[in-house]
């Protein structure tokens, strides 16, 4: 008896919540756009999906081979003033399933932005999620797997990417 009012009971929760008009969030795979689903509350305008801004995006050039780090952590305000405030793991977190791209310490790193910021620093993460060290520039002195950081800052907001190279 007591087992059939339980599965009664979560059966019509389940039922109330997919019936629920609740406003959804959906990501795209690849995490460059988030939209949101509007419910059918008519209060609203006649737009149902909003495209939020992201800041722009990063190519790590590893000598003539583009590599592209992962957005961290951000926020961002695009010019209608609509903004976004996004959370990520750490940096060692963010790359930690990413296959380095293996250099020397002699390689030419450049960092070429979509827009160009206003100042950026480049990190190095230890695994343990301390910061090792600050630089405006990408060091190549350790030997290894080495974790980096950019932190880019513009007028519209601050942004955080992430990636990892192996150097021999």
């Amino acid at each position: 008896m007591n087992f059939k009012f339980l599965l009664f009971t979560i059966t019509l929760i389940f039922l109330l919540m997919g019936c629920s008009d609740i406003n959804t969030i959906s990501e795209s795979p690849d995490y460059d756009v988030t939209v949101l689903e509007d419910s059918n509350d008519e209060s609203l305008d006649d737009s149902s999906k909003y495209i939020l801004p992201k800041p722009p995006s990063l190519t790590v050039y590893v000598g003539e081979e583009p590599l592209s780090p992962t957005l961290g952590t951000y926020s961002w305000i695009d010019e209608t003033g609509s903004g976004i405030e996004a959370d990520s793991v750490a940096p060692p977190e963010l790359v930690k399933n990413n296959n380095p791209m293996s250099v020397t310490v002699d390689t030419n790193i450049e960092l070429e932005f979509d827009e160009q910021p206003a100042s950026y620093t480049v990190r190095i993460w230890e695994e343990d999620h301390n910061i090792k060290s600050e630089s405006n520039k990408v060091v190549l002195s350790d030997k290894g797997r080495v974790i980096y950081e950019v932190l880019a800052h513009w007028e519209q907001g601050v942004a955080s990417y992430a990636f990892a190279l192996n150097i021999e």
